[in-house]
């Protein structure tokens, strides 16, 4: 039974509690109730009659924890939200369950107590708790330090324990090694990603598995090697058993997105797609970053590989759904500072002191680490901010947030990078539990902003820059100071040949030509070009574009045929005499007749009434 009032709180606890609440309120001992039922109603009647003057006597850190649960809806207090939001609580062992049969009290035993008969002392009692609301402040609303760059190295932590011989247990020693960083800009690096993609699965080079959407190993290989600077991590050598992220995440975001669609296990671009490789990518990418919120192609829990029991049993049935969880972790990003720097960590914490918290499972302890007996997290909650959480939150930002150019990110090597947080989980012996422990910080983009909905246009913070080329008769295109940025590398690719070193480029014919049928314009290829070499094109240039730019529509598709081989000559003549069979019917050669595949069905009928028939052998 939840307690609604003071005096049903108090009927709640024990008698040797009432007694020392009895003393904190500053009661004569000497004339102190004895029965229970007196002492109640003793202290319902002090409390209730001064109020303010109690409040007034809490110390500072005191005053915060009512505060928050003053304004709570139910007058709760969540203990996981305030210390994510300050830091510590004063009196921890207090908020314990068991604390309700201490003999002791403090001041804040005034105000909170237990809801019911075997909770912590965490609720503040309605009539209470309406007194309070008259002149006790709203309590200040969680903030998100941020720093002003991305920091050059990070501190892990390695935690092990040594047997203390003196005090016969085990202690915990922390080792700390400075690590180098690296930063990533993603805003340039996802405008230039998507055309590459896009063009890859153009061209029939990405395979997905047909049953589970997931790009294939050589898919994700040949992505990662066509990104300007690659994925995050190396998919050969010393990291090749991190495995792909950006490469991972840019099929199952152009899928979700609609901008390309399965023909077997390949990928083949949509409408839409096509549309979208002669769009402004910053709309492109506004557009998948909404599809994909509510997308449920992929559930990014199951990245995290080494979380066994996903699949099977109440591990499976426990899980919750993906939309709340993206539409939190949204939420959290749009209160980042404009270009601060977050720590991975300190927005956990915001998260939860926000109020933004979400729910991987409703059955943490079917879920498990290594030993399904010994690695399962039995001592979790649902709401507590848990291995899962952080795990989740990880891959979201370094996997699909950061692929479309939201944030910016810095990241070290996984191996050891959250060792603290998984040694507790049982048997599980890998360096790293998943492949997105290395991210420790993030900066929301400009383009983040815009797809957040934070800003009605997209306005980078930067003019693009134009790097100055030379354009040769030969069509040759080298670059002569500088170095192309992504989307520059990203549009050139689209039209022409390179070299290995990127310096370097010869217009073609045929990429031109395939550009144009997925929406590219010739002009948009002379402007380019005329931008960056502050000479006039070349002759013979202005003359290989305006060719193409003239038989670039020179043939259109009418559709399919079936082709007939008839017996004789005659025959064939015969059949291309009749009017009816004339109209959608073409001669093909001597004894052969083509026909538009949506009137078969007419020309065997109109054959047959003119008696001849067809061989199906």
């Amino acid at each position: 039974m939840q307690a609604r009032t003071l005096l049903e709180a108090l009927e709640l606890a024990y008698a040797d509690k009432l007694r020392a609440i009895y003393d904190v309120l500053g009661g004569d001992k000497a004339s102190r109730p004895a029965r229970k039922d007196q002492l109640v109603r003793a202290i319902n009647r002090i409390l209730l009659s001064r109020v303010r003057d109690e409040w007034n006597g809490l110390r500072k850190a005191e005053k915060r924890v009512i505060q928050e649960a003053v304004h709570d809806t139910f007058g709760h207090l969540d203990v996981d939200r305030f210390i994510a939001k300050y830091g510590t609580l004063p009196n921890r062992q207090r908020f314990d369950a068991r604390h309700g049969q201490s003999k002791t009290a403090t001041r804040l035993d005034l105000f909170l107590h237990k809801g019911e008969r075997h909770g912590p002392p965490s609720w503040i009692p309605r009539d209470l708790q309406q007194l309070l609301r008259n002149f006790v402040p709203e309590p200040p609303l969680a903030e998100l330090p941020a720093l002003a760059e991305f920091p050059p190295t990070v501190e892990l932590k390695s935690p092990r324990y040594s047997y203390d011989v003196k005090s016969g247990r085990y202690v915990k020693e922390v080792k700390k090694t400075p690590v180098q960083i690296e930063s990533r800009d993603m805003e340039a690096a996802a405008k230039a990603g998507l055309f590459t993609v896009l063009s890859l699965i153009d061209q029939g080079k990405v395979s997905v598995s047909t049953a589970t959407k997931r790009p294939s190993a050589a898919s994700a290989k040949r992505i990662a090697g066509a990104l300007d600077d690659g994925d995050f991590y190396e998919l050969t050598g010393d990291e090749a058993d991190i495995g792909p992220i950006q490469a991972f995440a840019w099929p199952l975001l152009v899928l979700a997105g609609r901008l390309a669609k399965q023909d077997g296990s390949r990928l083949e671009l949509t409408a839409a797609g096509r549309k979208a490789l002669s769009s402004p990518p910053h709309e492109t990418l506004k557009l998948l970053w909404n599809r994909w919120l509510k997308s449920k192609i992929i559930d990014e829990l199951s990245r995290i590989e080494a979380i066994k029991g996903q699949t099977r049993g109440r591990g499976k049935r426990g899980i919750r759904a993906v939309e709340p969880r993206r539409w939190a972790i949204e939420e959290a990003l749009a209160q980042c500072p404009p270009r601060g720097v977050v720590s991975i960590d300190d927005f956990a914490r915001f998260m939860v002191a926000a109020d933004l918290n979400f729910e991987v499972t409703r059955f943490p302890w079917a879920l498990y680490m290594g030993d399904a007996h010994y690695g399962g997290q039995h001592g979790e909650s649902e709401r507590s901010w848990s291995i899962f959480q952080d795990r989740y939150l990880l891959c979201f930002l370094f996997e699909y947030v950061a692929t479309l150019g939201m944030i910016d990110v810095a990241f070290v090597h996984p191996s050891g990078a959250r060792k603290e947080l998984w040694e507790l989980s049982g048997q599980f012996e890998g360096t790293f539990l998943s492949r997105y422990d290395g991210l420790k910080y993030f900066r929301l983009t400009v383009l983040g902003t815009y797809c957040l909905g934070l800003a009605d246009t997209y306005e980078p913070e930067t003019p693009q820059k134009s790097t100055h080329m030379s354009v040769f008769p030969d069509r040759r295109i080298v670059v002569q100071n500088g170095s192309l940025d992504g989307e520059e590398k990203a549009f050139l690719r689209r039209c022409a040949d390179g070299d290995e070193t990127g310096l370097v480029w010869h217009l073609s014919t045929e990429k031109i030509l395939r550009a144009i049928e997925t929406g590219l314009d010739v002009g948009t290829v002379r402007e380019f070009l005329s931008a960056r070499d502050e000479q006039p094109l070349p002759e013979l240039v202005e003359g290989f574009l305006s060719r193409i730019e003239s038989r670039a529509r020179a043939i259109r598709p009418k559709g399919t045929g079936v082709v007939f081989e008839c017996d004789s000559v005659e025959t064939v003549e015969t059949l291309l005499s009749d009017r009816k069979i004339a109209k959608f019917s073409l001669r093909a050669g001597e004894r052969t007749i083509v026909v538009n595949a949506s009137s078969e069905n007419a020309f065997r009928k109109a054959a047959r009434t003119m008696g001849f028939g067809f061989d199906n052998r």
